[in-house]
């Protein structure tokens, strides 16, 4: 029987309250991902989407631990370059965490794997974010501490490595019991919560000598994809801790001296609300793209009737794909600062393009303000079913 009188933060026992704040975040939260996973995406935007977040998770996780690679060379491994001999240790720890994070979400999403959390999947987690890493490693990948393996980090003193077995058996005995995952009664709610909790437990007992922030990020991962999060956002709690670096150690920190995780739980649902929130505007802005590329092929093929020449109508086109949405410009800077559109017009007279403009304000593709011009997206809402305002 393990005993905790040296770890008395270490109950397992609910150890936090979920208020009226944090609940409410929740219920947003559920909003923006019930919005995200019905969007229709196109396979182009899903597929980039995708990447990206991996690999801003790739750097979020390894970055708290100190790997100093940059999001563009993480883009690099992940593309299957090299990067100089000097800097192996930090690719193979990217090249470990790419592959965990890719065969995690295979597992759940792809061969709908339905585990539940025990120790040996935390072990294989574990083994997984050792692998390859060689004696710079200070951890057996894929086992718990063992005697005389003892860790001290900054001021805290974890567990002592005889106790660490039976303390993760029963972290894992304890979360069936506590979430109600194997029987069906977990709710939303309940699962992103026990996402947070096991973060936190694994951060409190260290199970291992090495790799254990990045295992707790893992099987947070796991948990979040588990709970129906879809893959392009089941990142954004790594992405937050990494640009809260100081304030997640600290709320760990504070986590262990009073024994309540009610703060890191409410400071974590805060940045996955914050992160969905800009998740939810960039797949907006794709839906705005996608429909707005709708609208320019429909509105100008339309002229084809209008006595308007195939070869006017494609110019045309290519223009208003080309013009950047959001942005004020004027004739003279479309032609110096787009290729694409200098291309189109290189051979053409000035007044070429000035007809075509015309001709696309006519058209409501394009306003006019003062001087300058830009792309009439506004027009889309326009076909937003009315309410009252």
């Amino acid at each position: 029987m393990v005993n905790y009188e040296k770890w008395p933060h270490i109950r397992f026992q609910k150890v936090w309250q979920i208020n009226e704040a944090v609940s409410f975040m929740l219920g947003q939260c559920e909003a923006m991902l019930d919005v995200i996973c019905r969007e229709p995406l196109s396979p182009e935007y899903r597929k980039e989407r995708y990447k990206v977040a991996l690999i801003k998770g790739a750097q979020a996780t390894t970055a708290i631990e100190g790997n100093t690679l940059s999001e563009e060379e993480i883009a690099k491994i992940n593309e299957g370059a090299h990067l100089p001999k000097s800097m192996e240790y930090l690719e193979i720890e990217v090249k470990n965490i790419i592959e965990a994070l890719n065969n995690i979400r295979d597992e759940v999403i792809l061969k709908k794997a339905d585990s539940l959390i025990t120790p040996e999947l935390i072990l294989s987690f574990h083994q997984s974010v050792g692998k390859n890493l060689g004696d710079k490693f200070d951890a057996v990948p894929g086992r718990f501490r063992e005697s005389g393996h003892e860790v001290v980090v900054s001021r805290y003193r974890a567990p002592d490595a005889v106790l660490v077995k039976e303390m993760m058996t029963n972290l894992c005995n304890w979360l069936q019991s506590e979430f109600g995952y194997n029987n069906g009664s977990q709710d939303f709610i309940n699962s992103i919560v026990e996402a947070i909790v096991v973060h936190i437990y694994i951060a409190w007992i260290h199970p291992f000598g090495d790799g254990n922030g990045r295992t707790a990020r893992l099987v947070e991962f796991f948990l979040l994809l588990r709970a129906g999060v879809p893959d392009i956002a089941s990142h954004t709690l790594s992405n937050f801790y990494n640009k809260t670096r100081s304030e997640y150690y600290r709320q760990i920190d504070q986590s262990v001296l009073t024994g309540d995780i009610s703060g890191f739980i409410n400071y974590a649902v805060e940045g996955f609300r914050d992160e969905l929130k800009t998740l939810v505007d960039d797949v907006i802005d794709s839906q705005i793209k996608t429909f707005w590329r709708i609208h320019i092929y429909e509105t100008l093929d339309s002229r084809k009737s209008s006595g308007k020449t195939k070869s006017v109508v494609k110019r045309r086109r290519e223009l208003m794909l080309n013009i950047p949405i959001g942005k004020l410009f004027t004739i003279e800077q479309l032609m110096t600062d787009i290729p694409m559109i200098f291309m189109i017009y290189r051979n053409l007279s000035s007044a070429t393009i000035r007809r075509d403009i015309e001709d696309l304000l006519t058209l409501e593709l394009i306003v006019k303000e003062n001087d300058k011009y830009k792309a009439n997206t506004d027009v889309l809402t326009k076909a937003l079913p009315l309410k009252k305002g």
